[in-house]
């Protein structure tokens, strides 16, 4: 293993108090304004216990990690060789606020992991960039549009 990311505790807090934030901000906004946090109180348990819940869930997420090597990536769900990829794809969500990788190797592995995550170690990612460059440019790995647009495989 040459890099590896894991998400940390500090992080996951602070996703947790930012998604209650624009949970409250939504509220404010969307049709009740301000009144809302006299009329209906039991909303402010909602919006206070999005952001332990949500935290708990992104400890969850990133307590297996994700790790690298020369030529393989590895998540919770197995490992892809990154210089045999038979198929990359980027997947966008969210109106494109979170993008997927999506790799498939020729054994048939398939991975499927946010790049967000991935690209959180700058190391780790110029590792995976770099099986995936190699294998899509000389190995003719198939890829969508977005794959191509979004990570400048072209």
């Amino acid at each position: 293993m040459l890099e590896w990311y894991q998400g940390t505790i500090d992080g996951a807090i602070i996703s947790g108090f930012v998604v209650s934030g624009l949970g409250f901000l939504i509220l404010c906004f969307k049709d009740w304004g301000f009144d809302w946090m006299w009329n209906t109180p039991w909303l402010w348990a909602l919006v206070v216990g999005v952001a332990p819940l949500w935290a708990g869930w992104q400890l969850l997420c990133d307590r297996w990690g994700i790790s690298a090597g020369a030529d393989w990536l590895a998540v919770k769900g197995g490992y892809v060789d990154l210089y045999e990829l038979t198929e990359v794809k980027v997947v966008g969500t969210s109106g494109g606020l979170a993008w997927d990788l999506e790799l498939t190797d020729k054994k048939g592995t398939e991975l499927s992991l946010n790049t967000r995550e991935v690209q959180a170690n700058q190391a780790l990612w110029d590792l995976v960039y770099n099986g995936i460059l190699n294998s899509v440019l000389r190995s003719s790995a198939k890829t969508n549009q977005r794959a191509l647009d979004k990570l400048r495989l072209r």
